[in-house]
């Protein structure tokens, strides 16, 4: 039998891991619980792995693994070294730094994909053709969020969603070479908003 801040713990684990696809860190796991102390929750993830309903892989970054759970998730994140800051105006002291950067935390999650652009309609919102856009998979989306859209049910585009007080959306591009187009709502679908961006250099 769990004690109850022992159920607690494990129904937060499985909650992040199913909404993040990774284990979470013991501090994100305190801070999810309220608790202050690392060390308390260290004991609740000891009694979890006591009853065998976790196991913990020494010398990952997110050890921590449900029994329930596929191999894979408990799988190192993606990281890089953040080295410092670099000016992109005027000249300033170069600062080391000692932080990573998780690619996985900025970049992944339960119901994202990713999309190849095609074309230089967004380019005046730094969206290059070739670069890749990450997305997350919704069928709502805010004023001025940039979106993927089905128009028509067959026509997809990616444009920055308007939405206009006598119930048509517009679709602005962010080139002024291309023309808003306009539409009852009920023609346009949103498949997803776009949450990261990635491009890499030959």
């Amino acid at each position: 039998m769990l004690t109850e801040r022992e159920q607690n713990t494990l129904d937060f684990i499985r909650h992040y891991v199913d909404e993040h696809g990774r284990s979470p860190l013991v501090s994100e796991i305190a801070e999810g619980l309220g608790i202050r102390s690392q060390g308390t929750t260290h004991r609740y993830i000891q009694a979890l792995v006591d009853a065998g309903l976790l196991e913990r892989h020494v010398g990952r970054t997110r050890g921590l693994r449900l029994t329930e759970q596929p191999e894979d998730i408990a799988a190192d994140p993606v990281t890089l070294p953040v080295m410092g800051k670099i000016a992109a105006g005027r000249l300033v002291e170069a600062v080391a730094d000692e932080s990573e950067i998780d690619l996985s935390d900025m970049f992944t999650g339960k119901g994202r994909f990713v999309l190849k652009v095609n074309g230089d309609s967004m380019i005046d919102k730094a969206i290059m053709s070739g670069d890749y856009v990450v997305v997350q998979s919704q069928s709502t989306a805010r004023h001025g969020d940039i979106v993927v859209a089905l128009v028509d049910g067959f026509d997809a585009t990616l444009k920055t969603l308007l939405l206009n007080d006598d119930g048509t959306v517009t679709l602005m591009p962010a080139n002024s070479h291309y023309e808003a187009v306009t539409l009852p709502a009920d023609r346009v679908r949103v498949q997803g908003i776009v949450v990261g961006q990635l491009r890499t250099y030959p």
